[in-house]
């Protein structure tokens, strides 16, 4: 008799992480199709030839990874002003700030509760919700 044949474990755990990749490099896609409009609209603007470089901001908390950004960047700038555009991205960390005591911090990750007096009322002034085009740098084919 010969070897027996392989039959893989349930292959649901091996669809379902490739379906979360895709669901999230398709959350991506959205965000960087929009980003290449307004770039395309201020470079117009600017009578731009070329963009040549661009600064994102995202926040913690939108759980944009920038890896799929980049990616997602890289094959719908073809074609654009944008194509090989180098796109620097910065991750806005979460700050609080707790009004019962005052305190400010800085955290890596999401916490609910004040780190000084634990007060569950704490504000999140940065790192929800940014999604900005911080700048960009463009070439207007003079010089």
């Amino acid at each position: 008799m010969g070897p027996a044949p392989f039959i893989p474990p349930d292959t649901r755990e091996f669809i379902l992480p490739t379906n979360r990749l895709r669901d999230r490099v398709m959350h991506e896609t959205g965000i960087v199709q929009s980003i290449i409009d307004i770039l395309e609209q201020q470079a117009a603007m600017y009578h731009a030839k070329k963009i040549v470089r661009v600064n994102l901001e995202f926040g913690v908390l939108t759980a944009v990874m920038p890896d799929a950004i980049r990616f997602a960047f890289d094959i719908l700038s073809k074609g654009t002003i944008a194509e090989n555009a180098v796109l620097d991205i910065k991750m806005i960390p979460i700050k609080i700030l707790c009004p019962e005591c005052n305190a400010e911090h800085t955290l890596d990750a999401y916490q609910p509760l004040c780190p000084v007096c634990e007060s569950p009322a704490v504000l999140i002034v940065e790192g929800r919700d940014e999604m900005r085009i911080a700048s960009m740098e463009v070439d207007d084919g003079e010089g």
